[in-house]
C-alpha cells in the first residue's frame, strides 16, 4: 500500500478527482433551474432528506466520469450506495450535490465532493485514510483539491489559512442548547462578526480551510461521511484546525461523522474550546484531525 501511495501518485489521485469533481459541477451548471430536474424521486433510506431526480442523474454522470478516467475501485454515493467498479483497491465517496436545497430554489452555493482513500485490506476504511479529494462549486468557481502532505489548492495555486480579520461565522443549529455555543463564541470573541447557515456544509468548511470565514460550527450530530470526507482534510490541508465527533466513520456506507468544528486561526480555535467548554460541548475540541 505504501508503493502505491508516492508522491506521483496523490499528485495523480488530486488531478483525477479535480478532473471529475469539475466536469460533475459543469453538468450541474448546464441543468441548472430546469424544472423536470427537481422532482422528488424518493426519501433517503437512512435519513429523512428527499432525493431528487438530479441527485440521482448527478451520482450516475460521477460514475462514468470515474469509469472514464480509469478509476476501477469502490464508489459510495448517496443515492446508489456502495457500487464496485473494479478491482482496484481504492474508494471513492461522493456527493454528487452537496446543497440540494440550494440548488432546487436557485440558491446559487452548492458543490460536488469527491474524496478518495486506499483499502487498508485488513480493516474497513475510515474518514482518518482519505489521501485526496476535491470540492467543485457549482458556480462556476475555481475548484478546490488536495493530497495529503502536498497541500490544498484552488484551482492550481496553493491555499492557506490567513490571519486577516474575518467577519463570517459559519454555524448550523437547532436548538437552544446548540444555538448557545455559537453566542458564547460571539461574546469571547467580542467582535462584530455576521453568523450565516449558507447550505453547503462542504464549501463552508473549505472556506473556513482558505481563511475566508473564521470558524465552522455544527454540534447538531447529523453531518454524513459523504458531506465531509473531502472537505474536512482540503481545511486540514489549507492549515485550518478541524474536529469530528466520529473520525472513525467507515468509508464504506452513507454513515455520519456527527459534529463538526473548523477554525482559521489558533486564536479563533482557542476561544471556540472555551465556548465548548462553557456550553456543555468540551469533548468535540479532544477530536481533532
Amino acid at each position: 500500500m505504501e508503493d502505491m501511495l508516492t508522491r506521483r501518485s496523490l499528485e495523480d489521485l488530486r488531478r483525477l478527482v479535480a478532473r471529475v469533481a469539475g466536469e460533475a459541477a459543469a453538468y450541474l451548471r448546464d441543468r441548472f433551474g430546469l424544472e423536470e430536474f427537481l422532482e422528488t424521486k424518493g426519501i433517503h433510506s437512512y435519513d429523512t432528506d428527499e432525493s431528487m431526480v438530479i441527485d440521482c442523474e448527478s451520482e450516475n454522470n460521477v460514475i462514468e466520469l470515474l469509469r472514464l478516467e480509469g478509476f476501477r475501485g469502490i464508489f459510495v454515493g448517496e443515492e446508489h450506495g456502495v457500487v464496485k467498479l473494479g478491482d482496484d483497491p481504492f474508494v471513492a465517496v461522493v456527493d454528487p450535490l452537496d446543497g440540494s436545497k440550494n440548488y432546487a430554489s436557485l440558491v446559487p452555493w452548492s458543490a460536488v465532493s469527491i474524496a478518495i482513500a486506499p483499502l487498508p485490506g485488513d480493516r474497513e476504511p475510515v474518514l482518518r485514510d482519505v489521501v485526496a479529494g476535491a470540492i467543485a462549486p457549482i458556480p462556476g468557481m475555481p475548484i478546490l483539491s488536495f493530497a495529503r502532505g502536498l497541500g490544498a489548492f484552488e484551482g492550481g495555486a496553493r491555499v492557506h489559512t490567513n490571519n486577516k480579520r474575518k467577519r463570517l461565522v459559519l454555524a448550523y443549529v437547532e436548538t437552544l442548547d446548540q444555538a448557545r455555543v455559537v453566542h458564547s463564541y460571539l461574546m469571547l470573541r467580542n467582535s462584530r462578526m455576521s453568523v450565516r447557515a449558507l447550505g453547503s456544509a462542504s464549501l463552508e468548511i473549505a472556506w473556513v480551510g482558505m481563511g475566508r470565514a473564521d470558524v465552522f460550527i455544527d454540534v447538531r450530530g447529523r453531518l454524513r461521511i459523504v458531506d465531509v470526507a473531502a472537505s474536512v482534510w482540503f481545511a486540514k490541508e489549507a492549515g485550518a484546525i478541524v474536529a469530528i465527533e466520529n473520525p472513525e466513520a467507515r468509508l464504506t456506507g452513507v454513515e455520519r461523522v456527527g459534529s463538526v468544528l473548523a477554525s482559521s486561526s489558533r486564536e479563533s480555535w482557542n476561544v471556540l474550546v472555551k465556548a465548548l467548554e462553557e456550553t456543555g460541548f468540551h469533548e468535540l475540541a479532544e477530536r481533532t484531525l
